[in-house]
């Protein structure tokens, strides 16, 4: 078989951007970056290769898209560092050169969030005409992991050029699928359709996996196969990541996959010239043993829906009678206090205790671990807080699991204060789900998948509820959106006047909302809820009788105008929210109650 006008399979380069980190360019820098700021590194990188056998260059173009090199104040120049790559691969004297786009972000990770198509083509048309002008011989899109995207990667090239070939290559894990929660089947299934070069696969777990991918390739796929596997796994160790170096194993399983479909071998991150010159020995000596091995690809479980088991709060909420209390946790290791405060509370039952999670970003005991103590040891049901701000993907799901298997099942998902509120200002703030993210999270669970729809098993369950504000115009859109999604209860922001409520009198009698209700503790935080807490109002009749009073007597006066509130919200509101400071909360809850 031919590829690109020589016989197949030929070899590509191995990995680029790692090669140039390992080399000492600055990793604060994109890869890309090089090409700028040390073109002669990368022209070096690109003969070695050459030198050693690699028949097919790589382009050091992966994150040289508009999106991630406006990040580093680049974007403007997008089209021409695209193109200088080009130029700087051809000119190793490489036979053919496959200028590289990476995927759309978020490449390596997952978003419910679709991408706008015009965004795409703002960030891809620019560098896909600057390779165009390189004179690339192949677009290769690679380590993509969305079938959907790679179509309209595809588009944007052929809309530029009706005649570059085209080859795509995905990323798998351990499970031998992406990270999208693709695997082959649905991507071959999807991509026949397309006039592809070549399909295949790059980066993933190790070479031994691609035996794998390239058995399932040449069962599935009537495409000609690109396989560039990493070296191994990576470890990562005093600030860098660090490949195995294995040149013989990785000659071993790549001359493996050299059948007659096979267009290209390469190798991707942990790859050096050392991995292409053994692969290009291997398959000149014509003294191949071909490995066999089958990979031990993780066992996926059948998937089943979580046994559900509704908190009381469940119960509270659809008699309109629900009761929370907010009471922090402690900020040192002893619960006593804490543990004190909610025995307290018990004599008001049925009643829930709201357990923050490190309120205005200042750092307290686990809310999770508070809520075991209160039901283990109060025989009080917890109402988790649940901040996105401290988690990455990873940990999302593996709490969330946490909490169901813990049976702490009412959660509250919030964003989370952030840190320059706090105790560390400087600390990493994490966002990779939003709320409406989080609440399609807790679908696929509860139904045995995780995040992409990998089956996880017995599903988990939770009673989940999310915020609401008034201020916020879109309120009621975001209500009725949260609620399709899951939400199962919501509560406000405090309220300090009914006038804020009458609005809302038809989505407090459809939709299960709980009030917030915080008494002021003096002058000074009256005029600070009022004038520095988004989506609080305090009307501002309020504020002058308040700034009439003498600081002993405020928190008297705001429970008296939150009781007459409260009396106004019975049987209309499915419960209140009490928290702030705690001879106001006693008051407010005695009242709620009746007593």
């Amino acid at each position: 078989m031919e590829f690109l006008g020589l016989e197949a399979p030929l070899i590509a380069d191995g990995g680029v951007g790692e090669y140039l980190y390992s080399l000492g360019f600055p990793r604060e820098y994109l890869a890309s970056e090089a090409t700028v700021r040390n073109p002669d590194l990368v022209a070096r990188i690109h003969a070695e290769y050459v030198s050693a056998g690699a028949q097919l260059v790589t382009t050091n173009t992966f994150d040289a898209n508009v999106e991630k090199l406006d990040k580093h104040g680049l974007a403007h120049r997008c089209r021409e560092i695209n193109a200088l790559s080009a130029r700087l691969a051809r000119e190793s004297g490489a036979p053919r050169v496959a200028g590289s786009v990476g995927p759309p972000d978020p490449g390596l990770s997952y978003s419910f969030a679709p991408r706008d198509p015009s965004r795409l083509d703002e960030f891809y048309l620019p560098q896909i005409e600057g390779l165009l002008e390189g004179g690339v011989d192949l677009i290769l899109l690679e380590t993509q992991v969305d079938p959907k995207h790679a179509q309209y990667l595809f588009g944007l090239v052929r809309s530029l050029s009706s005649d570059v070939p085209v080859a795509v290559s995905f990323t798998f894990g351990a499970d031998l699928l992406t990270p999208a929660g693709f695997s082959i089947e649905d991507i071959v299934a999807q991509m026949s359709g397309i006039p592809l070069a070549c399909l295949g696969a790059n980066h993933g777990v190790s070479p031994l996996q691609f035996l794998d991918i390239y058995k399932h390739l040449l069962a599935l796929s009537p495409f000609p196969i690109i396989l560039e596997p990493n070296s191994g796994l990576a470890r990562f160790h005093d600030g860098s990541f660090v490949y195995p170096s294995n040149p013989a194993h990785f000659a071993r399983c790549m001359a493996s996959c050299a059948g007659p479909k096979t267009a290209v071998l390469g190798g991707c991150c942990g790859t050096t010239p050392e991995f292409i010159r053994a692969l290009k020995d291997l398959l000149s000596s014509r003294n191949v043993e071909p490995l066999t091995l089958e990979w031990a690809s993780e066992d996926s479980p059948i998937p089943s829906a979580a046994i559900a088991s509704p908190p009381r709060l469940a119960e509270a909420i659809s008699e309109r009678n629900a009761l929370i209390v907010e009471i922090l946790p402690p900020k040192d290791a002893d619960p006593s206090s804490f543990l004190e405060k909610a025995e307290d509370i018990k004599r008001y039952a049925p009643v829930a205790v709201s357990v923050p999670d490190s309120p205005m970003g200042r750092v307290r005991v686990s809310p999770s671990l508070m809520g075991m103590l209160l039901r283990e040891r109060a025989g009080i049901e917890p109402l988790i807080h649940f901040a996105l701000r401290d988690r990455g993907l990873t940990r999302v799901q593996s709490d969330l699991l946490g909490l169901s298997a813990a049976g702490l099942h009412a959660i509250f998902i919030i964003a989370g204060d952030p840190p320059e509120l706090g105790d560390y200002p400087h600390a990493s703030v994490i966002h990779d789900l939003s709320t409406e993210d989080t609440l399609s999270l807790i679908a696929n669970l509860s139904v045995g998948k995780d995040l992409v729809g990998r089956s996880i098993g017995r599903g988990a369950y939770f009673f989940p509820g999310t915020a609401l504000s008034f201020a916020d115009p879109k309120a009621k859109e975001k209500l009725v959106r949260r609620w399709e999604l899951g939400s199962r209860f919501f509560i406000t922001q405090p309220v300090y006047s009914a006038e804020d409520l009458e609005s809302w009198v038809y989505q407090l009698e459809e939709y299960p909302v709980i009030v917030s209700l915080m008494p002021m503790r003096s002058k000074a935080n009256a005029l600070y809820l009022a004038s520095e807490v988004p989506g609080i109002r305090v009307p501002e009749d309020v504020l002058k009788k308040v700034e009439s009073l003498e600081d002993r007597d405020v928190l008297a006066f705001s429970v008296e105008i939150l009781s007459k509130i409260m009396e106004a919200l019975k049987g209309i509101a499915s419960g209140i929210y009490i928290s702030g400071p705690a001879r106001g909360v006693e008051e407010l809850t005695r009242v709620w109650r009746g007593l």
